[in-house]
């Protein structure tokens, strides 16, 4: 050994984030698992079963399940608004910061 070292910058994660197109796949999982445990929290506090939820938002066991297990991920927003409606909560829009192309 040479007795040289190499210097490290950051963890893979660090070095990884600052890849635009690893940040947007990031940041839409986090969007999905965001709605995906909100709606279960919902469903919990309620006492309200996947098959009661869907009947009153007129949307399929099966969107609703995939909604809370992660694995639909790409949620049209007159089914979310659906959903939201039936469980009594609401969408709401805000802006946060302004981004330039």
């Amino acid at each position: 050994m040479s007795g040289s070292k190499v210097k490290k910058t950051g963890s893979t994660f660090d070095r990884e984030i600052k890849n635009p197109s690893f940040r947007a796949a990031l940041e839409k999982e986090a969007a999905a698992l965001e709605v995906s445990e909100f709606l279960a929290k919902q469903m919990v506090e309620q006492g309200i079963s996947v098959r009661k939820l869907a009947a009153l938002a007129d949307v399929s066991p099966t969107v609703i399940q995939g909604i809370r297990s992660g694995t639909r991920k790409n949620i049209e927003y007159a089914t979310l608004k659906a959903l939201m409606v039936a469980l009594g909560c609401e969408i709401s829009f805000r802006k946060t910061r302004a981004v330039h192309a």
